[in-house]
């Protein structure tokens, strides 16, 4: 068999395997939970307040709100997944490092593109299988929040859920699997950001909640799959993808810190010496 494509025979094999422990119940129990609060509490009243927000809210929520678009990470993410093939393919053969990196960085990136385009995708068809009004059918046309239109596929019936709220968790929740230590940081900034729907009178709470939940939960099965083929990521012992290697390794070789060996001994050095 050809070396070029031993590399993904051995890894196809690896996908047998056993599926690890993907924390479904306890994900399902939180995020329906937090959905049946905001359907039964939130929705409604939150859906009529937003109407008369004005001042700095207003102005944060339009700020924020573009930063879940998917275009500028889809962008990126192919831009880099080019730098990579390309640093990978045109390194010297016996520089194992450099290819390493490049093919690291190229799968790095192709994960990413495939959490948020994939995800993207599955949110806007279930948007037009549901069929629920947005808010401004509730202000302007009295249209209650549960006046659903299953498979109209109307922009004015695509409320749940929040496609902008499904990108940012996948891209977040991407940022938390490569760079867990700061995994607080990133849930607080999808929050943050995923509100921003709200205030600007696009979704409930409801459907943040579910795009949140949603992207977050495919972005995690995407990273299994990437395990399974050896790219990427690897599992843990409770079934969380962990890098197979941090982004430290992708450090330059000018940024890294040189290891300063200790100086020979000589008949001339007449410092303490260790057993003397």
């Amino acid at each position: 068999m050809p070396v070029r494509y031993r590399w993904f025979s051995q890894r196809r094999k690896l996908k047998d395997r056993a599926w690890p422990s993907t924390h479904w119940r306890g994900f399902a129990l939180a995020a329906s939970s937090l959905l049946f609060v905001a359907f039964a509490v939130l929705d409604y009243p939150v859906g009529l307040m937003v109407r008369d927000l004005t001042g700095p809210v207003k102005h944060y929520g339009e700020f924020v709100t573009h930063f879940g678009q998917s275009e500028w990470i889809l962008i990126t993410s192919f831009l880099v997944f080019a730098l990579g093939m390309t640093a990978a393919g045109s390194a010297d053969p016996a520089d194992r490092r450099t290819r390493a990196k490049g093919v690291f960085l190229a799968q790095a990136a192709s994960f990413v593109f495939a959490a948020v385009a994939l995800s993207g995708l599955a949110t806007n068809l279930l948007k037009g299988i549901i069929g629920r009004p947005r808010p401004n059918m509730l202000v302007y046309h009295d249209l209650s929040p549960f006046a659903f239109d299953p498979f109209s596929f109307a922009g004015s019936y695509s409320s749940l859920p929040s496609g902008h709220a499904t990108t940012v968790a996948a891209i977040f929740t991407a940022a938390a699997f490569f760079l867990p230590r700061h995994r607080i940081l990133f849930f607080s900034l999808a929050v943050c950001i995923g509100m921003s729907r709200i205030i600007v009178g696009a979704h409930y709470p409801s459907d943040v909640i579910a795009g949140l939940a949603f992207g977050s939960w495919f972005t995690y099965l995407t990273a299994i799959v990437f395990s399974r083929y050896r790219m990427v990521f690897r599992i843990d012992a409770h079934g969380w993808p962990v890098p197979r290697n941090g982004f430290s390794a992708l450090r330059p070789e000018f940024m890294r810190t040189p290891r300063h060996s200790p100086a020979p001994q000589t008949d001339l050095d007449f410092t303490t010496q260790k057993g003397h």
